[in-house]
């Protein structure tokens, strides 16, 4: 018995032993052999990232760790948008002079660390928390919303994909303010939004719209997609006619369906896009539905924000309260009338000067003072290069416009395919922290979260973060300006390709450059986003990697 007891002890001592030596090698931020490199995705579901061994990808490949500042960080978590001194990533810096001369080789191999996991470089952000508006998690109840556009049949087909990440809401967001709190929890996925499409064609094409509502009943969408009330009239009139049309389907779904009574009513284009259903809510809450207001943007151009003042443009998203849009409907057919030469549905619904329109006419006030001015809402006039304005630090972003056919958003990749790699972005980061930028490396490193990484030859200054790039043609911004950098000469860019969940909690962003001068070199960058609560892992886990 006494041998028995004193092996147990001894067995015991030992295993404790043999778990604070794992535990302590686990957490030692300090610590480069974690893992056997036996099961790679273990590796990369746990934030550890393999050193080059020979393997092709690997040794082109880097990877870095973001974890929210407010969660284990550093008391005083980096700033955007403010050039910081640390470094990006260390092997980034050792390379960048090599990356931008054109000299840069395949990364070496590792040997110390052969056939084993090391945890990346981490840099702790102050991620902001997506907005929750539900009952449970706000004071303020997430309002009821009606989206109302105007659009081919063909188009709703092609379109109505990417509406479905505003209109029926997105997964639970780790970056929730449930998801940040100590204890976790989840937040609730926005309530689903009544919607409206009417023909632009107005060519009473019943096949088209029999094909569009099938497409929106296989997407889960609440749309429906009907001829215009004004049906046979000029493009200006039918999207005027909106204002009834919506109204009165919206009343429609009430009564009928029991559905409840909608606060705003959000007008559109068939490419704009909202980034954030939360955050969009949460804005529109900010607002007493029941006073008339008319909530938009103006144009980003100076050319037309000149000609046209403070019009709110339809493209960047506009929304009209629910005592706006009730005041305005018996006033519809006067302003067919009065309005009948203006240009520009949206010229009609919020008309440029000098003519008024509808909501001035109602409420009797300057069209100065009509908006309430969003500055999230971009109506993105520009054409051509976008990339500059994409990585100007204005985030916050709750709309862009304009996707296909004015825009390159990322170089090589089509609209419709950017904007759905936004959407994973979007859900993984949060509405909030899509395009935030933070700078490195006194200013020769920038991460535009969700969007890009880039490596500059001289730092930016911080005379240079208030400007913005100037990289499309014509159109100059209203905003303060600086000159376009030659991509590969002054700047090397590793745009956003590919967002994949690895496990709840923990999201890979993998960033590449399509430069041929860089295939010998560093061609992707990884970004794992963490919003993991709790790190450490099971003893089970430390003791299959033994």
């Amino acid at each position: 018995m006494r041998w028995r007891r004193g092996l147990a002890g001894t067995t015991a001592a030992t295993c404790i032993a043999l778990t604070l030596l794992f535990g302590r090698a686990f957490h030692d931020p300090t610590t480069t052999s974690l893992a056997s490199r036996a099961d790679q995705g273990w590796c990369a579901a746990t934030g550890l990232v393999s050193p080059p061994q020979g393997d092709e990808a690997d040794r082109h490949r880097l990877t870095v760790v973001v974890r929210p500042g407010n969660d284990s960080g550093p008391q005083a978590p980096n700033q955007d948008n403010t050039i910081l001194p640390d470094s990006f990533h260390p092997v980034l810096a050792a390379q960048r002079d090599a990356l931008l001369n054109k000299t840069a080789t395949a990364l070496p191999v590792n040997t110390s660390v052969a056939g084993q996991c090391v945890e990346p470089p981490t840099q702790f952000l102050p991620l902001l928390p997506r907005p929750s508006l539900s009952l449970e998690h706000s004071s303020r109840p997430s309002p009821e919303l009606f989206f109302a556009l105007c659009t081919t049949p063909k188009r709703a087909v092609e379109y109505s994909p990417l509406w479905r990440h505003f209109m029926s809401g997105q997964e639970d967001d780790p970056l929730s303010a449930a998801g940040l709190a100590a204890d976790g929890g989840d937040t609730p996925s926005s309530t689903s939004a009544g919607c409206l499409v009417t023909d632009a064609a107005g060519q009473g094409d019943a096949e088209g719209l029999a094909l569009a509502n099938a497409e929106f009943r296989r997407l889960g969408l609440s749309c429906t997609m009907r001829d215009s009330s004004r049906a046979g009239q000029r493009y200006e009139m039918r999207v005027l006619g909106m204002v009834n049309d919506a109204w009165e389907e919206s009343e429609r779904r009430r009564t009928q369906e029991g559905a409840p009574p909608v606060e705003w009513f959000v007008f559109g284009d068939d490419d704009t896009w909202f980034t954030d259903p939360a955050m969009l809510r949460e804005t529109l809450a900010g607002y007493d539905s029941s006073e008339p207001h008319i909530l938009g943007s103006f144009s980003e151009t100076r050319s037309n924000y000149d000609a046209f003042g403070r019009i709110v443009f339809g493209g960047a998203g506009l929304a009209i309260s629910r005592a706006l849009m009730s005041r305005m409907q018996p006033l519809v057919d006067e302003c067919s009338t009065r309005f009948a030469r203006v240009y520009g549905g949206d010229g009609i619904i919020a008309s440029p000067p000098p003519s008024s329109h509808c909501a001035a006419l109602l409420l009797d006030v300057p069209l100065p003072i009509l908006v309430d001015e969003v500055p999230g809402l971009r109506q993105m006039d520009i054409r051509g290069d976008a990339t500059g304005y994409m990585t100007a630090g204005t985030a916050p972003f709750l709309s862009l416009h304009h996707w296909t056919g004015w825009l390159t958003l990322v170089p090589g990749v089509p609209g419709k395919e950017t904007i759905e790699l936004f959407a994973k972005a979007v859900t993984a980061l949060g509405g909030p922290n899509f395009l935030r930028r933070w700078v490195f490396d006194g200013g020769l490193v920038v991460f535009t979260a969700g969007y890009s990484v880039q490596l500059h030859r001289n730092a930016l200054t911080e005379e240079d973060l208030e400007r913005i790039e100037w990289t499309w043609k014509n159109h100059e911004p209203r905003r303060l300006s600086r000159r376009k950098q030659l991509e590969g000469r002054e700047k090397i860019t590793y745009y956003l390709t590919a967002v994949e969940e690895l496990e709840p909690g923990l999201t890979r962003l993998r960033h590449t450059s399509s430069l041929k001068t860089l295939q010998d070199g560093v061609r992707e960058i990884d970004v794992l986003l963490d919003t993991r609560s709790e790190r450490r892992f099971p003893w089970w886990d430390r003791w299959r990697l033994g």
